[in-house]
């Protein structure tokens, strides 16, 4: 069988024209040699130094790192030494007494002053301020005390009374005045906590601010990101919402997207594609914050020293190439002109001309090639005349397929066609400044937007919810609000189900349900959970509820042509079958009910992501 191949193999190049086997040569000992050479050391080339600067990126992202919790750590050594210090907490606890005495407040001014200025000493932290209640007569010093009241309408003092943390890390603008009467303003990053009343913790008294100047904090990230031309380094909290960056412009273009945020891993460097180009991605969480600093290398520029070594490469590869070329030419010259005579005749049967036929006057290659070229010539003609007789059977087979895939097209317009005419709605009802309109057909839009679903069959829990958000939308505009959705899926959201399961059942809950009630108005609430290998959602509602009767109405095989609107069983029934001929027999609906009280329907299904 070898000896077979040999052969064969042999042959094939002896009977190939001259300068083809001068070529064959020259791509076999010089060229593929040399590009496989030009790839293996590029690729190692290329490896080492990706090896190399991302070693260097980790040990300056390690740095910035630890000097930004070094001052996050220090900052929150400051505040908690201000708030437990004992004098401090005496003249606290004095701020909320009306009519303090003047030499009192002086004192307690002093003291804090005097506590401040020796804090500020520290070098990573540039300012502390408190915002303290008017009354007191050192409220808006404009150095380290401010007024409590006009930081009221401050986003930051909003986020810090609502959110249940002990310092909120908030991106701010420090103020002060220097002894000129001049004002100074930096931009800060000031760890905000509220002063509480030490006696009673339901009263705040005054808001206290370490601040950290962001143009240090700036040049830190500056430092980890400097080893590339388009790398970042950003701080971000636990909302998504950038703190600092070397650069705000190229952070939008290369901030990590949510879909893998949330698939990183502290510490470990990942490739992942931001805005179609690949990129290393590493981050690590500040302690006892919900800060976190992230790290994006752009792979381009990792790879862009190597630009050079790639370069020279090629042109090593290019001149060898010609030279080698030139060489074969000029050999073959001599012995090509009957090839000429047959690249002619082969150029004629390209413009159509299958009358050519080659006279051999030779027993050498060229002879041989002129014999199988008579060949071709031959075979091609009677391939043509075969061709004919069978395009007729290949149109016949080409029209059949053309037709099916017609009505594939044709069963897809109508949900289409409805989806882009309410667009059109859209635009027009936006034209003529008809907000209801506007956004009743928006959201009817997106509630057959999310119907099509690209053809999906199977979509996650978050899908479904969207979709069920939207219809009760559209269902609330025609019945002025009377029904109200509780949704509890956030910790099965990237779970799959099939599409439009839950709609007939939230339909039924509120025509059979909610809207049969007295006053019709009513809650419909949604909730999920996992146990053991099996998705279970509950969708439950305080309607007027059913009798056992009823309920067993609902799953009984009868023709959907006569079925009555009666507890609309046929969409049920759809939804219950549809799952059991999915996943199994033993899934399905489950429904409990009781009258006056109103219904809870089960879903079970194993997990599916």
């Amino acid at each position: 069988m070898t000896f077979s191949i040999k052969n064969v193999v042999l042959k094939y190049i002896l009977d190939q024209k001259i300068k083809k086997k001068l070529f064959i040569t020259y791509f076999v000992l010089i060229i593929i040699p040399l590009l496989i050479f030009s790839l293996i050391a590029y690729h190692k080339i290329a490896q080492t130094i990706q090896n190399n600067t991302m070693f260097s990126v980790k040990q300056s992202f390690d740095q910035a790192v630890f000097s930004f919790s070094s001052r996050v750590e220090n900052a929150k050594n400051m505040s908690d030494l201000i708030i437990l210090d004992a004098e401090a907490t005496r003249a606290f606890s004095k701020m909320i007494v009306p009519n303090e005495e003047i030499p009192h407040q002086i004192n307690d001014y002093t003291y804090l002053s005097r506590l401040f200025t020796y804090l500020q000493r520290n070098a990573d932290v540039f300012h502390i301020r408190l915002f303290i209640p008017d009354n007191l007569m050192y409220s808006g010093d404009g150095q380290n005390f401010f007024s409590l009241e006009a930081a009221y309408d401050k986003k930051w003092y909003e986020d810090l009374l609502n959110k249940s943390v002990n310092i909120l890390w908030y991106p701010t603008t420090s103020v002060t005045i220097d002894s000129s009467g001049k004002t100074i303003e930096e931009r800060v990053l000031s760890a905000l906590r509220l002063v509480k009343k030490p006696d009673d913790y339901t009263k705040n008294i005054a808001v206290l601010s370490i601040d950290i100047l962001e143009s240090d904090i700036h040049s830190m990230l500056k430092k980890a990101a400097d080893l590339t031309e388009t790398g970042i380094v950003y701080i971000e909290n636990s909302e998504g919402i950038i703190q600092s960056s070397t650069s705000l412009g190229i952070t939008e273009n290369w901030r990590v997207p949510e879909k893998y945020s949330n698939a990183l891993h502290e510490g470990d460097w990942q490739k992942i594609k931001i805005n179609d180009e690949m990129a290393f991605v590493g981050y690590k969480n500040i302690e006892k914050t919900d800060l976190r600093i992230v790290s994006v290398v752009p792979l381009k520029e990792i790879l862009a020293s190597s630009s050079h070594e790639r370069n020279s490469l090629i042109v090593l590869l290019l001149v060898m190439g010609a030279l080698a070329y030139l060489l074969a030419y000029f050999i073959s010259a001599s012995s090509t002109k009957r090839i000429y005579n047959l690249v002619d005749n082969m150029r004629r049967v390209q413009k159509g001309d299958l009358s050519v036929t080659i006279s051999k006057d030779s027993r050498d290659e060229i002879g041989e090639l002129a014999v199988n070229f008579n060949f071709m010539i031959k075979k091609i003609n009677e391939l043509i005349e075969e061709q004919y007789k069978s395009g007729q059977e290949v149109k016949e087979a080409e029209l059949k397929l053309v037709q099916a895939e017609f009505k594939t097209l044709q069963a897809q317009i109508n949900p289409h066609f409805l989806y882009n005419t309410l667009d059109l709605i859209n635009w027009m009802a936006i034209k003529y400044n008809c907000p209801d309109i506007e956004s009743l057909i928006y959201s009817l839009s997106r509630f057959y937007k999310l119907s099509l679903r690209k053809g999906a069959d199977i979509v996650t829990i978050r899908d479904e919810a969207m979709h069920i958000q939207t219809y009760l939308q559209i269902q609330n505009y025609r019945f002025e609000n009377c029904v109200q959705l509780e949704l509890d899926v956030a910790s099965i959201q990237p779970y799959r189900i099939p599409k439009i399961t839950l709609h007939p059942l939230v339909e039924n809950s509120i025509m059979h349900g909610i809207y049969k009630k007295s006053g019709s108005t009513g809650t419909i609430k949604i909730s999920g959970k996992l146990e053991n290998d099996h998705l279970i959602m509950y969708i439950e509602d305080d309607g007027v509820g059913m009798t056992e009767e009823q309920i067993e109405r609902i799953f009984q095989h009868t023709d959907p042509d006569e079925q009555t609107d009666d507890l609309h069983g046929f969409g049920i029934r759809n939804v219950n079958e549809r799952l059991k001929q999915h996943f199994g027999s033993s899934y399905g609906l489950t429904y409990r009910s009781k009258l006056g009280e109103g219904t809870t329907v089960e879903i079970r299904i194993p997990l599916h992501i």
